[in-house]
């Protein structure tokens, strides 16, 4: 077949246009994937600002949770303040206690006689000063409370430890020896003051008697 100029102008041409329709179609595919990943990426940059600003919200929240347990232990306060007052008020009582009911000396007798009302009720004052008087065989005892340690952290809030150390004097043969001893103290409120009701002295296994 003879070829003239003509024709293969035209086969040319057909050739350059054929070329410059894949490299359109190439350019226009290739715009659209940088279209389609562009979105992707602002997708994923919008995805972590909103996970940052759950974390900061978090943050908050948890901030915001610990001012108020502060608030909260701040408010229980005088809770504990009214638990250590009524510790100390059975500390209190069960020194005094100790001392009017196991002290023993002829001439503080009428004073500690008078004050142990205050600390014991009626019936266990009844046993401890008689109304017929001190005991004769003991007006020759002098016994004297040298250290009282109360122990109050027990489940039931009416009861105490009580460990005391005292020197027991005969004063007819001036011999004399240290003891110490340990008693649970059980409490109920008569006549709107606390008062001893009932004393139960310890075995060994309290390290007492």
């Amino acid at each position: 077949m003879n070829f003239s100029v003509k024709h293969i102008l035209f086969l040319v041409s057909f050739i350059l246009l054929i070329s410059l329709a894949a490299n359109v179609y190439t350019f226009t595919k290739e715009e659209a994937t940088s279209n389609q990943e562009e979105p992707s990426s602002q997708t994923m940059t919008s995805e972590l600002l909103e996970k940052e600003e759950q974390i900061n919200s978090l943050k908050d929240q948890l901030k915001q949770q610990e001012e108020s347990d502060d608030e909260t232990e701040s408010e229980e306060v005088p809770m504990n303040i009214e638990g250590d007052q009524d510790a100390a008020e059975i500390v209190n009582a069960s020194k005094r206690f100790i001392e009017y009911a196991f002290e023993s000396d002829s001439e503080t007798y009428t004073t500690r006689k008078k004050m142990a009302k205050n600390y014991m009720t009626e019936t266990l004052y009844e046993t401890l000063y008689p109304s017929d008087g001190e005991d004769e065989n003991l007006q020759d005892i002098v016994i004297d409370i040298k250290k009282i340690n109360v122990f109050t952290d027990f489940e039931s809030e009416d009861e105490a430890i009580v460990h005391y150390t005292y020197n027991e004097k005969i004063a007819s043969s001036s011999y004399e020896e240290d003891h110490e001893l340990y008693a649970k103290l059980f409490f109920i409120v008569e006549g709107n003051q606390l008062k001893v009701d009932r004393i139960e002295p310890l075995e060994n296994e309290y390290g007492g008697i």
